[in-house]
Parts: C-alpha cells; structure tokens; sequence
C-alpha cells in the first residue's frame, strides 16, 4: 500500500512542524480558473457530497454489491479531487479498483482509512471557510 502524499504548508516561518493539509487550495483554484466564489460554492455542495457518498459507499460494501461500491468511490473521488485533496483521492481510487476487482475486503479493509481522511478534509473545509486558512 503506497504511502498517502499531501500537499505541504510548512514554510520557514517555524511551522514545518504542523502536519500536512490535505485540502489543495491552490490546485482547487487552479482547476476552476482561480475563482473564489466559484470554489466556495464547489465546497458547501462538496461537505454535503463527501459525507453523502461515504456513507452510501459504506453502505454498499455492508450490503456486498462490488458495482455499487465501485460507483461511490468513484463518485467520491471526483468529488475531492476538485478540491486538490489528493491524498484522499487516492485512496479513494483504491477502493474503486478493489470493488472494481470484485475485492470487497480488500475495500472494507480501506474504508476506515477513507473515512478518516475525509473528516478531516471536511475540517479543513471549514477552516478556511472561517476565514483561518493556512490553519496554523
């Protein structure tokens, strides 16, 4: 299992120490031309879509329908990947080829991992909808 790359707010100001940010700002504005109102309406409906698709994902994998499963990880995956979140991205990604594959443990075993990184997304979201982005 590879390990999962973020995006790096460090700087020499003495906050290297703070742990990597999963939310890409600048990608994020980057794939929707650097427009800031645009990406703060592409949040509100991505918190909804994230917690919406996790737990139908979950739910799927409960149930054992690899396809369905497959459909969700894949919708998730689009879902934080316009918001620069790569990290979760790829895990995401694992998931969609291992219901692809017919591998539903191999999905179970993923999900937590998901899960997490997707809450916490969603608390960088929030933080830089408060206006506290970088967090420090």
């Amino acid at each position: 299992m590879a390990p999962i790359e973020r995006e790096e707010h460090g700087g020499a100001s003495g906050q290297g120490n703070r742990p990597p940010l999963l939310f890409g700002l600048e990608e994020a504005l980057s794939m929707l031309g650097g427009d800031r109102e645009l990406l703060d309406e592409v949040i509100v409906v991505a918190k909804e879509e994230m917690l919406r698709q996790l737990n139908a994902l979950s739910h799927s994998l409960d149930t054992g329908d690899a396809a369905t499963s497959r459909r969700h990880a894949h919708t998730l995956k689009g879902t934080v990947a316009t918001l620069g979140a790569n990290g979760v991205r790829d895990v995401a990604l694992e998931i969609e080829h291992s219901a692809r594959d017919g591998d539903l443990a191999k999905s179970r075993e993923r999900l937590p991992a998901l899960s997490g990184l997707v809450h916490e997304l969603l608390g960088e979201l929030r933080d830089y909808q408060a206006g506290r982005w970088p967090p420090s």
